[in-house]
C-alpha cells in the first residue's frame, strides 16, 4: 500500500512539472541585459509591430544627413540582431519569429 501511495505521489509530482514547463506556461526569454551602447539620434525613425502575433518587425528609416549604424534592442534577449548601416534616406526592416510575440516590447535603437 505504501509502495503505490509513493508511485502515486512521484507520479503526480511529474506531471505537474511537466505541466508547468509546458509552451503555454513557459517565460518567452530571458530578459535582455542592460545596454552598454548609446542612443541614436532622433532623426532615425523606427516602427515596431509583431505581425500575426508571430514575430517582431522593427522598420527604420534614417532621416539625417549622415549615415548612422543602429541595431534594434526588446525587452527579452534576442539572439543575431544585425547592425543596421543606414545611410540618408535609407529605409531597413528587421524581422524575427518569437515565442509570444505579444509579450515582445520594442525598447528603442541603438548605436553600433
Amino acid at each position: 500500500m505504501r509502495k503505490s501511495f509513493a508511485v502515486a505521489a512521484a507520479s503526480a509530482v511529474a506531471g505537474l512539472t511537466l505541466l508547468a514547463g509546458t509552451p503555454a506556461n513557459a517565460a518567452p526569454a530571458h530578459p535582455a541585459p542592460a545596454a552598454a551602447t548609446a542612443t541614436v539620434p532622433d532623426c532615425v525613425k523606427a516602427s515596431f509591430w509583431t505581425p500575426f502575433f508571430k514575430g517582431v518587425e522593427v522598420t527604420m528609416e534614417n532621416k539625417c544627413t549622415t549615415a548612422q549604424r543602429v541595431k534594434p534592442t526588446f525587452n527579452y534577449d534576442l539572439q543575431n540582431v544585425p547592425c543596421y548601416a543606414l545611410q540618408p534616406g535609407q529605409v531597413e526592416r528587421f524581422y524575427k519569429d518569437v515565442f509570444m510575440a505579444t509579450q515582445w516590447k520594442f525598447a528603442g535603437l541603438v548605436s553600433c
